[in-house]
Protein backbone atom coordinates (compact mmCIF):
# COMPACT_ATOMS: atom_id res chain seq x y z
CA UNK A 1 0.00 0.00 0.00
CA UNK A 2 2.28 2.40 -0.16
CA UNK A 3 2.64 3.10 -3.67
CA UNK A 4 -1.53 4.48 -3.20
CA UNK A 5 -0.47 7.86 -1.46
CA UNK A 6 1.94 8.61 -4.20
CA UNK A 7 -0.65 7.68 -7.29
CA UNK A 8 -3.15 9.87 -5.23
CA UNK A 9 -0.68 12.91 -4.93
CA UNK A 10 0.11 12.28 -8.51
CA UNK A 11 -3.52 12.26 -9.39
CA UNK A 12 -4.00 15.73 -7.69
CA UNK A 13 -0.72 17.16 -9.72
CA UNK A 14 -2.35 16.05 -13.03
CA UNK A 15 -5.54 17.94 -12.01
CA UNK A 16 -3.49 21.40 -12.30
CA UNK A 17 -2.32 23.71 -15.22
CA UNK A 18 -0.47 22.62 -17.11
CA UNK A 19 -1.42 18.68 -16.89
CA UNK A 20 -5.12 19.31 -16.56
CA UNK A 21 -5.04 20.42 -20.50
CA UNK A 22 -3.97 17.07 -21.34
CA UNK A 23 -6.33 13.57 -20.76
CA UNK A 24 -4.13 10.78 -21.10
CA UNK A 25 -3.33 9.72 -17.96
CA UNK A 26 -5.19 6.63 -16.19
CA UNK A 27 -4.10 6.26 -12.55
CA UNK A 28 -4.30 2.79 -10.84
CA UNK A 29 -4.98 2.10 -6.68
CA UNK A 30 -6.18 -0.76 -4.76
CA UNK A 31 -9.35 0.04 -3.17
CA UNK A 32 -8.20 -1.90 0.34
CA UNK A 33 -10.48 -1.27 2.94
CA UNK A 34 -11.85 2.33 1.80
CA UNK A 35 -15.39 1.01 0.63
CA UNK A 36 -16.06 -1.17 3.86
CA UNK A 37 -14.58 2.31 6.28
CA UNK A 38 -16.84 4.32 4.09
CA UNK A 39 -14.73 6.46 2.91
CA UNK A 40 -15.26 9.15 0.09
CA UNK A 41 -14.04 7.34 -3.06
CA UNK A 42 -11.96 9.29 -5.78
CA UNK A 43 -15.14 8.94 -9.02
CA UNK A 44 -12.46 10.63 -11.47
CA UNK A 45 -12.81 9.06 -14.67
CA UNK A 46 -9.33 8.40 -14.88
CA UNK A 47 -8.44 7.30 -11.32
CA UNK A 48 -9.73 3.57 -11.26
CA UNK A 49 -9.54 0.99 -8.24
CA UNK A 50 -8.42 -2.61 -7.56
CA UNK A 51 -11.05 -4.33 -7.92
CA UNK A 52 -14.38 -1.85 -7.82
CA UNK A 53 -16.94 -0.98 -10.12
CA UNK A 54 -17.67 2.81 -9.74
CA UNK A 55 -20.57 2.58 -11.97
CA UNK A 56 -22.68 -0.36 -9.87
CA UNK A 57 -20.80 0.60 -6.68
CA UNK A 58 -20.18 -2.79 -6.14
CA UNK A 59 -16.83 -4.38 -4.26
CA UNK A 60 -15.70 -6.95 -6.02
CA UNK A 61 -12.12 -7.69 -4.33
CA UNK A 62 -9.86 -5.57 -2.24
CA UNK A 63 -7.18 -5.03 -4.40
CA UNK A 64 -5.30 -6.67 -7.51
CA UNK A 65 -3.79 -9.48 -5.71
CA UNK A 66 -6.92 -11.05 -4.62
CA UNK A 67 -8.37 -10.15 -8.09
CA UNK A 68 -6.09 -12.37 -9.61
CA UNK A 69 -6.07 -15.18 -7.51
CA UNK A 70 -10.04 -15.24 -8.61
CA UNK A 71 -8.33 -15.86 -12.42
CA UNK A 72 -6.98 -18.81 -14.14
CA UNK A 73 -4.04 -17.10 -13.35
CA UNK A 74 -3.57 -19.02 -9.58
CA UNK A 75 -3.78 -22.23 -11.56
CA UNK A 76 -1.04 -21.60 -13.72
CA UNK A 77 0.94 -20.33 -10.88
CA UNK A 78 0.62 -23.51 -9.22
CA UNK A 79 1.21 -25.53 -12.20
CA UNK A 80 4.90 -24.22 -12.01
CA UNK A 81 5.05 -26.20 -8.83
CA UNK A 82 3.27 -29.54 -10.00
CA UNK A 83 -0.20 -28.69 -8.37
CA UNK A 84 -2.67 -31.00 -9.92
CA UNK A 85 -5.99 -28.45 -11.23
CA UNK A 86 -8.20 -30.42 -9.07
CA UNK A 87 -6.76 -28.96 -5.83
CA UNK A 88 -6.79 -25.40 -7.08
CA UNK A 89 -10.20 -24.45 -5.62
CA UNK A 90 -9.50 -25.94 -2.24
CA UNK A 91 -6.35 -23.84 -1.92
CA UNK A 92 -7.94 -21.16 -3.00
CA UNK A 93 -10.88 -21.48 -0.70
CA UNK A 94 -8.52 -22.02 2.39
CA UNK A 95 -6.66 -18.78 1.36
CA UNK A 96 -9.73 -16.82 1.72
CA UNK A 97 -11.22 -18.21 4.75
CA UNK A 98 -7.58 -17.56 6.47
CA UNK A 99 -6.94 -14.20 4.87
CA UNK A 100 -10.91 -13.21 5.94
CA UNK A 101 -10.04 -13.85 9.55
CA UNK A 102 -6.96 -11.78 9.32
CA UNK A 103 -8.48 -8.90 7.48
CA UNK A 104 -11.30 -8.53 9.58
CA UNK A 105 -9.15 -7.63 12.63
CA UNK A 106 -7.62 -5.64 9.97
CA UNK A 107 -10.33 -3.75 9.13
CA UNK A 108 -11.67 -3.06 12.38
CA UNK A 109 -8.43 -1.41 13.37
CA UNK A 110 -9.42 1.46 11.99
CA UNK A 111 -13.23 1.66 12.83
CA UNK A 112 -12.00 1.07 16.22
CA UNK A 113 -9.39 3.72 15.93
CA UNK A 114 -11.92 6.13 15.07
CA UNK A 115 -15.02 5.09 17.80
CA UNK A 116 -12.31 5.59 20.74
CA UNK A 117 -10.67 8.58 19.31
CA UNK A 118 -7.05 6.75 19.54
CA UNK A 119 -4.36 8.32 18.44
CA UNK A 120 -2.65 4.82 17.72
CA UNK A 121 -3.22 1.64 15.89
CA UNK A 122 -5.37 -1.17 18.53
CA UNK A 123 -3.67 -4.11 16.87
CA UNK A 124 0.16 -2.73 16.06
CA UNK A 125 1.04 -4.26 13.29
CA UNK A 126 0.28 -8.31 12.75
CA UNK A 127 2.56 -10.70 11.41
CA UNK A 128 0.69 -14.17 10.75
CA UNK A 129 4.15 -15.92 10.52
CA UNK A 130 3.52 -17.57 14.14
CA UNK A 131 0.06 -17.78 13.48
CA UNK A 132 0.09 -20.04 10.08
CA UNK A 133 -0.27 -23.40 9.34
CA UNK A 134 1.45 -23.26 5.73
CA UNK A 135 0.81 -27.06 5.11
CA UNK A 136 -2.50 -26.99 5.54
CA UNK A 137 -3.24 -23.22 4.93
CA UNK A 138 -5.10 -22.43 8.58
CA UNK A 139 -4.94 -19.55 10.47
CA UNK A 140 -4.73 -19.88 14.31
CA UNK A 141 -7.52 -17.03 15.02
CA UNK A 142 -8.20 -18.26 18.41
CA UNK A 143 -4.76 -17.78 19.38
CA UNK A 144 -4.27 -14.77 17.36
CA UNK A 145 -7.39 -13.24 19.94
CA UNK A 146 -5.44 -14.70 22.88
CA UNK A 147 -1.93 -13.25 21.96
CA UNK A 148 -3.34 -9.81 21.16
CA UNK A 149 -3.25 -8.00 24.49
CA UNK A 150 0.80 -8.63 24.60
CA UNK A 151 1.31 -6.43 21.79
CA UNK A 152 -1.35 -4.49 21.46
CA UNK A 153 -0.99 -0.68 22.25
CA UNK A 154 -4.55 -0.42 24.04
CA UNK A 155 -5.03 -3.73 25.94
CA UNK A 156 -8.32 -2.10 27.21
CA UNK A 157 -9.58 -2.18 23.74
CA UNK A 158 -8.44 -5.20 22.54
CA UNK A 159 -12.38 -7.10 23.36
CA UNK A 160 -13.78 -3.99 21.59
CA UNK A 161 -11.34 -4.85 18.23
CA UNK A 162 -12.34 -8.84 18.61
CA UNK A 163 -16.16 -7.51 19.06
CA UNK A 164 -15.79 -5.30 16.06
CA UNK A 165 -14.08 -7.69 13.86
CA UNK A 166 -16.68 -10.24 14.63
CA UNK A 167 -19.42 -7.90 13.40
CA UNK A 168 -17.47 -7.37 10.33
CA UNK A 169 -17.27 -10.92 9.38
CA UNK A 170 -21.30 -11.47 10.23
CA UNK A 171 -22.30 -8.55 8.15
CA UNK A 172 -20.31 -8.45 5.30
CA UNK A 173 -21.43 -10.69 3.13
CA UNK A 174 -18.84 -10.70 0.09
CA UNK A 175 -16.44 -13.24 0.70
CA UNK A 176 -13.01 -11.61 -0.27
CA UNK A 177 -14.38 -8.36 1.09
CA UNK A 178 -12.32 -8.36 4.22
CA UNK A 179 -8.99 -10.12 2.39
CA UNK A 180 -5.69 -8.08 1.80
CA UNK A 181 -3.93 -9.32 -1.34
CA UNK A 182 -0.54 -9.20 0.48
CA UNK A 183 -1.88 -11.75 3.42
CA UNK A 184 -2.81 -13.83 0.80
CA UNK A 185 0.53 -13.91 -1.42
CA UNK A 186 2.25 -14.42 2.05
CA UNK A 187 -0.02 -17.60 2.89
CA UNK A 188 0.08 -18.89 -0.65
CA UNK A 189 4.18 -17.86 -0.77
CA UNK A 190 4.64 -20.06 2.69
CA UNK A 191 2.52 -22.77 1.55
CA UNK A 192 4.74 -23.38 -1.62
CA UNK A 193 7.68 -22.74 -0.07
CA UNK A 194 6.53 -26.16 2.12
CA UNK A 195 5.35 -28.12 -0.74
CA UNK A 196 8.47 -27.70 -2.63
CA UNK A 197 10.65 -27.32 -0.08
CA UNK A 198 12.61 -24.12 -2.33
CA UNK A 199 12.55 -20.49 -1.37
CA UNK A 200 8.90 -18.88 -2.24
CA UNK A 201 9.11 -15.34 -1.96
CA UNK A 202 5.67 -12.94 -1.98
CA UNK A 203 6.99 -11.01 -4.49
CA UNK A 204 7.46 -13.80 -6.48
CA UNK A 205 4.27 -14.93 -6.47
CA UNK A 206 2.62 -12.15 -6.74
CA UNK A 207 4.91 -11.47 -10.19
CA UNK A 208 3.66 -14.61 -11.51
CA UNK A 209 0.30 -13.85 -10.40
CA UNK A 210 0.36 -10.71 -12.87
CA UNK A 211 2.39 -12.33 -15.81
CA UNK A 212 -0.29 -15.13 -15.97
CA UNK A 213 -3.58 -13.34 -16.20
CA UNK A 214 -5.06 -13.19 -19.60
CA UNK A 215 -5.74 -10.20 -21.34
CA UNK A 216 -9.52 -11.31 -22.23
CA UNK A 217 -10.24 -11.69 -17.62
CA UNK A 218 -8.29 -8.25 -17.38
CA UNK A 219 -11.00 -6.83 -19.85
CA UNK A 220 -14.14 -8.43 -18.10
CA UNK A 221 -12.64 -6.96 -15.02
CA UNK A 222 -13.90 -4.17 -13.14
CA UNK A 223 -10.93 -1.85 -13.61
CA UNK A 224 -10.31 -3.50 -17.46
CA UNK A 225 -13.36 -2.25 -18.49
CA UNK A 226 -13.19 1.21 -17.26
CA UNK A 227 -9.59 1.42 -18.40
CA UNK A 228 -10.90 0.46 -21.89
CA UNK A 229 -14.36 2.68 -21.53
CA UNK A 230 -11.86 6.10 -20.79
CA UNK A 231 -9.47 5.33 -23.46
CA UNK A 232 -12.02 4.88 -25.69
CA UNK A 233 -13.19 8.39 -24.83
CA UNK A 234 -10.67 9.74 -24.48
CA UNK A 235 -8.91 8.71 -27.92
Amino acid sequence: MDGKPLVEKAFLESQKKPYCDFDFLLFFVDIDFDYIHQKQLNLHNSFIYNAYCSEEKKLHYNDLECYLLNTSALAKVLANFDIEPYEVDTIRDKLKTGSRAIGSLRAADYIAQRKFGLSKSILNGLEIDDYFDPSNIFINLKEIKQDLPRWSNYKEHVEDLVSIAEKLDRETPNDWSLSRGHDVTKMLSMHLETRSRRKVTTESIEMMLRLACEKFEFENSPMGKRFIKTACVAA
